[in-house]
């Protein structure tokens, strides 16, 4: 197989740059791992898990509460890790489940953006954002770099609506120990307790009142923690859940092979951090096992590197999935933890809405409309939107007007535009 040209090497970076809203600058360089001065990262280590290269913040040594939820720590944020509607920018700490475990609580990050103003009588009412993929280093944590311009632009226009926004970075992204970049039990308990976080501290005059939202990997986040909110977080009010980019990773789109991504860098660049993330999680899942030694030199990438340089990386050595894994090694990463990626349930208590791009490589639309349809089939209430030309990140803010009217449709407890198909 011929090589990539590096023209088209670029390209492919450039559109996930533009995908997963990186900024230009520090947020460039820390995307392609290139450490900002005073963060130097280590080199990876077998049993490096991504850690280092963020202020010392980060590195909670106090006692934790039991409680899931709970703020231990907070400082502002540099005025250019905020976004332009915010009155307030602020970091966090707070205590959240541990996902992998399923017990226990550890510090987890996020970031907090309030509207101007005064909070209306009650309090503001909350988005719990959820981001795309960005990495399983540290410092990919989108609360330790300048937001991109995709995403400062979407968080400001619910700002300018009057929702206060919490936006976690996930278990271990940012904070000690691995991401398990594949675990949606670990970044739903991650969203659902920051929404808890804000809400139950006085300082920043929160509502129970939340919509749950999230784009590419945070959309089948969102989707996934309003299947586990019943069970986990009862006393959360999610009034609505809000899905653009979202892929389908129901157990039976991942069984008929729906959830698959459209190109070959796509695919090297995800199943690489799930490898690198499963084979420091299980014992019988060797990373030599895993990777051809030219999929070794990806892997190692992982440790310090934010997906763009990832890819960057598969795309400069031509090295699509045949020749990053061995044989079989797909399904076996599939197959290992399989209900943990999976979304827990398809029968939700909130309403639901999805913004899909036409042109989403990304996402394939018709996997989404998949999804909608299965949501449909269960009686959940869904608004499904398809926006022409839009590809996975432009469907974000293209998107944006329709998704905050549905929300305060949704917390007023009036009707939402349920169509169950797209329209």
């Amino acid at each position: 197989m011929p090589a990539l040209s590096p023209r088209a090497a670029r390209t492919a970076v450039s559109r996930w740059r533009r995908t997963i809203g990186v900024a230009g600058g520090v947020a460039g360089a820390l995307a392609l791992g290139v450490v900002a001065p005073g963060q130097a990262v280590a080199a990876p280590t077998v049993d490096n898990v991504g850690d280092g290269g963020v202020p010392a913040f980060y590195g909670w040594r106090g006692s934790l509460p039991a409680e899931a939820g709970v703020i231990l720590a907070e400082e502002p944020l540099p005025a250019d890790y905020s976004v332009p509607s915010a009155a307030r920018a602020v970091r966090i700490l707070y205590t959240a489940r541990d996902g992998i475990a399923d017990t226990g609580v550890l510090p987890v990050s996020a970031a907090i953006f309030l509207p101007r103003g005064d909070p209306p009588p009650g309090g503001w009412p909350v988005v719990a954002w959820a981001h795309g993929t960005t990495g399983i280093a540290d410092v990919c944590a989108p609360s330790a770099r300048p937001r991109g311009d995709r995403d400062s632009q979407y968080l400001s226009r619910w700002l300018d609506a009057g929702f206060a926004v919490v936006a976690s970075d996930y278990q271990g992204l940012g904070t000690p120990g691995i991401h398990p970049y594949s675990n949606y039990r670990a970044s739903s308990y991650s969203v659902l307790d920051s929404a808890r976080a804000i809400i139950g501290d006085p300082r920043y005059g929160a509502a129970n009142k939340v919509v749950l939202v999230g784009q590419s990997q945070g959309a089948g986040v969102v989707v996934a923690a309003a299947g586990y909110a019943p069970a986990y977080a009862p006393d959360l009010a999610i009034r609505g859940v809000v899905a653009t980019g979202a892929p389908n990773l129901s157990k039976e789109a991942i069984e008929s092979g729906l959830a698959s991504s459209a190109t070959d860098v796509m695919v090297t660049g995800a199943y690489a951090m799930i490898g690198f993330e499963l084979s420091r999680l299980h014992a019988d899942l060797d990373s030599d096992a895993i990777f051809t030694p030219e999929g070794r030199e990806i892997e190692a990438l992982v440790a310090t590197t934010c997906l763009p340089g990832v890819m960057q990386a598969a795309a400069e050595r031509n090295l699509d999935p045949a020749r990053t894994f061995r044989p079989g090694m797909l399904k076996r990463l599939w197959d290992t933890d399989v209900d943990l990626r999976s979304f827990p349930s398809l029968t939700l208590s909130a309403p639901l809405f999805f913004g899909i791009g036409a042109a989403d490589t990304a996402a394939l639309p018709m996997t989404t409309l998949t999804l909608v349809n299965d949501l449909c089939s269960r009686g959940n209430s869904v608004e499904a939107r398809i926006y022409k030309g839009k590809d996975h990140s432009g469907v974000v803010n293209a998107a944006a007007a329709d998704a905050i009217g549905f929300a305060r449709a949704a917390i007023d407890g009036g009707p939402v535009a349920a169509t169950c198909r797209a329209s």
